[in-house]
């Protein structure tokens, strides 16, 4: 049998699908996108589309032909800076399930909009395919424009100045409120503000620098000008639990734009990677 396709209807949907994946995948991973980046991502993944059902790939080698080109989408939509190999991977599977998700749904469309009797007797041939991948295409657009106002809510981040004496130094961070972020002093209750590890320790006195490297607990204690203002807090993550030394700082203000916000935090070095999206330290909302 054959069957007409119109290639630029095709491509415009997929446009437009892939765009609200990565949209998706943006918002339900708290990632901050550009939007020309994702355009260029989801134009990319169109026409590979394209050329897949034109050269009609299929088997082992369209697997693998989808998910690398999966993986080139999520690499220009997400990676502003360098990303660790497991986040690209954690972003291609939430895309890739998001995809087969819309997929299925919109598969679903197009055979309920050829199993109705619309009046389109005037048009011939395949005239229905017209109207069927031109009513696709609006649907498609309208929840890509949908979900960008999702995401654009989403994505609002708040950021707040960190000011604080950290040892006789003077240091700036700016701050990514997560409520995620619920680590607090086991015995005062402060909240803590974690830190990228490299950024403070760099901004540190080398001899106190030197000391907070180390992973053993014990060294950060047995420093007396450094114990006093260092303080362990156990943290539970994917790869088990850890301790991290907290900094109890001699002076900290917070400022959220010209507002100065009331604080009782203290101050923790770790490796934030890719989770603080760009940010100094990642500090919990209250």
């Amino acid at each position: 049998m054959i069957q007409d396709v119109y290639v630029d209807l095709y491509f415009l949907i997929n446009v437009s699908m892939n765009l609200l994946c990565l949209m998706i995948t943006a918002s339900l991973l708290h990632l901050r996108v550009k939007r020309w980046r994702a355009i260029v991502a989801a134009s990319l993944g169109a026409l590979y589309a394209v050329a897949a059902l034109i050269l009609g790939a299929g088997g082992i080698l369209g697997f693998l032909a989808d998910l690398a080109i999966a993986i080139l989408m999520c690499t220009v939509t997400f990676t502003v800076r360098p990303l660790s190999f497991f986040h690209l991977l954690k972003c291609t599977a939430v895309q890739m399930l998001t995809s087969m998700l819309l997929g299925g749904i919109m598969t679903a469309l197009y055979s309920l909009l050829n199993r109705i009797d619309l009046p389109l007797d005037s048009l011939e041939g395949d005239g229905l395919s017209v109207w069927s991948f031109a009513i696709l295409s609006a649907i498609a657009a309208l929840m890509t424009a949908r979900g960008g106002r999702f995401l654009g809510r989403s994505a609002k981040t708040r950021c707040i100045t960190v000011h604080a004496t950290l040892f006789g130094k003077q240091i700036t961070l700016r701050a990514l409120v997560d409520t995620g972020n619920l680590l607090r002093e086991p015995v005062s209750g402060k909240g803590v503000i974690v830190a990228d590890r490299k950024t403070l320790l760099a901004a540190l006195p080398r001899d106190v620098a030197q000391v907070l490297s180390a992973s053993d607990p014990a060294v950060w204690l047995s420093d007396p000008a450094v114990a006093h203002r260092v303080r362990v807090i156990p943290i539970r993550t994917a790869s088990g639990e850890s301790l991290l030394p907290a900094i109890l700082p001699e002076t900290l203000h917070l400022t959220e734009g010209k507002t100065v916000l009331p604080t009782d935090h203290l101050i923790a070095p770790a490796e934030l990677a890719a989770s603080a999206d760009g940010f100094d330290a990642v500090i919990g909302a209250e």
